[in-house]
């Protein structure tokens, strides 16, 4: 008898011990990098509810790009993917049998970030070509008044307050307004010449002055200062690059617009004449649709688009609001969700695009919207499918390119200076798990940190196949 018991305990003992998905997460957060962090992990069964992994889930940490799931869900939820935006365009005054405009040629933004947008389903230059086409319908040979754009949709600030001041002259950082064009932003192209780089394109072209005065460094270190139209730009650029391209951000957008419109008008033989006529009737021409809230969305997640995410935010202060502001937004997204399990006081939230540093957000309370938009009947399987594919799309699409999960993983990514996060769904044909993983103050590499994640997940995961 005594040789069987040893027998079977030296089988047992001969067999693999399976790790715990507590046993997991222990390993994880125990790990030496993660000594100084904050660490919140919140993983969901999206159908039962079941929390099937959990560390520090109401603690609320730097969310960075992943607080976009929180706009662009509720965004989804209030509008449905059909809703459209619309800008303005039409003229105050009389139109005389000469062709003369006796007022202004008037739009009026609606708060719609895609207009001219290099990422929108139509050409940049469509919005322009219908003004045009409507202008030269009525005849039009001149205008008496002046191109007004309306942007008191939208309240100011354009830019949020607690965004640090190195971020806002990048495109990143670019100002919201009701009227946004071409993306608020300017591409700078830059050529090495030996001693420094030469200015080589600027589109869009003949609307800047950019000077510079950059040569090469160790790494990347460009200081921009902007007046009006004019950039000065210098600082160093990695040796290892002897050609650049810069995206940095526009003040003025309506402003540009007026400078290409007038020179289109030009081209036909319409002559603004900047009068000052005061306040007269006005008369509208046509209604010019943004693309659809779900290709918005789409769009805004895949490519983490700041701009995007912030004029969804202002559209959703919209709902209850006659003028629209980050403040208004954030305050509908709070009402909004205490009517689930997410709990306001896990919730800091400063803009919809997570460039503020000061925004905070629980993992519990990032992986109840999550849940509960997968479970929206109406949206929710469109919601999964506006992130970005894992191995493939975005910001993810090197991420566990090579991973050993059969099923779908569909992740929003969020990263800044120390802080490192993931918010989406993994998906297999039985069920779906919504997956929050956020980090702040970690001391590996990112890569390092991400391969961590990536066998975090695989290990917590795998287990639910």
């Amino acid at each position: 008898m005594a040789k069987r018991i040893l027998l079977f305990f030296l089988i047992f003992s001969a067999l693999p011990v399976i790790a715990t998905t507590q046993q997991i997460i222990d390993k994880f957060v125990s790990d030496p990098d993660f000594i100084p962090s904050s660490i919140g992990i919140c993983i969901t069964d999206v159908k039962t509810g079941e929390t099937i992994a959990s560390y520090n889930e109401r603690q609320a940490v730097i969310p960075a790009s992943t607080i976009k799931v929180i706009t662009t869900a509720t965004a989804l939820r209030l509008y449905r993917p059909s809703f459209c935006l619309y800008t303005t365009v039409g003229h105050t005054g009389t139109i005389d049998e000469t062709g003369t405009l006796h007022g202004d040629l008037v739009i009026h933004g609606g708060g719609d970030p895609s207009l001219g947008s290099a990422y929108r389903s139509r050409h940049t230059e469509n919005f322009i070509d219908q003004i045009m086409q409507r202008a030269l319908s009525n005849h039009i040979k001149s205008i008496e008044g002046r191109i007004v754009v309306d942007n008191s949709l939208f309240d100011e600030p354009s830019i949020s307050p607690k965004w640090m001041v190195e971020d806002i002259a990048w495109d990143y950082g670019t100002g919201c307004h009701a009227f946004s064009y071409k993306d608020n932003r300017i591409e700078i192209n830059l050529r090495y010449n030996g001693k420094s780089y030469d200015v080589t394109g600027v589109n869009p072209p003949n609307r800047f002055v950019v000077e510079t005065s950059l040569t090469k460094g160790e790494k990347e270190n460009i200081i921009v200062k902007c007046e009006n139209n004019r950039y000065t730009i210098s600082g160093t650029i990695p040796k290892r690059k002897d050609r650049y391209r810069l995206y940095l951000s526009i003040a003025r957008p309506d402003s540009l617009f007026i400078t290409d419109l007038q020179e289109k008008f030009q081209t036909v033989g319409i002559e603004v004449k900047n009068s000052n006529l005061g306040q007269l009737p006005e008369t509208t021409w046509f209604h010019y649709p943004s693309d659809y809230l779900g290709d918005i969305v789409h769009s805004l997640n895949v490519r983490s688009d700041n701009l995007y995410a912030e004029s969804v935010l202002r559209l959703l202060s919209l709902s209850d609001h006659e003028k629209g502001s980050a403040e208004k937004g954030i305050d509908i997204i709070r009402k909004y969700w205490q009517n689930y399990e997410a709990d306001s006081l896990e919730l800091f939230m400063y803009d919809g695009s997570g460039l503020a540093r000061n925004n905070k957000v629980s993992a519990k309370y990032l992986n109840c919207v999550l849940k509960e938009t997968a479970r929206d009947s109406l949206i929710g399987e469109y919601f999964v499918q506006t992130l970005p594919l894992a191995g493939k799309e975005g910001s993810v699409a090197t991420f566990m390119k090579h991973g050993e999960l059969p099923g779908e993983l569909r992740l929003k990514s969020g990263s800044m200076s120390d802080v490192h996060a993931y918010a989406g769904y993994y998906t297999t044909p039985q069920n779906r798990y919504a997956i929050v993983v956020m980090i702040n103050n970690y001391t590996c590499t990112r890569a390092q940190l991400k391969q961590k994640i990536s066998t975090l997940l695989t290990q917590v995961l795998s287990k639910k196949e």
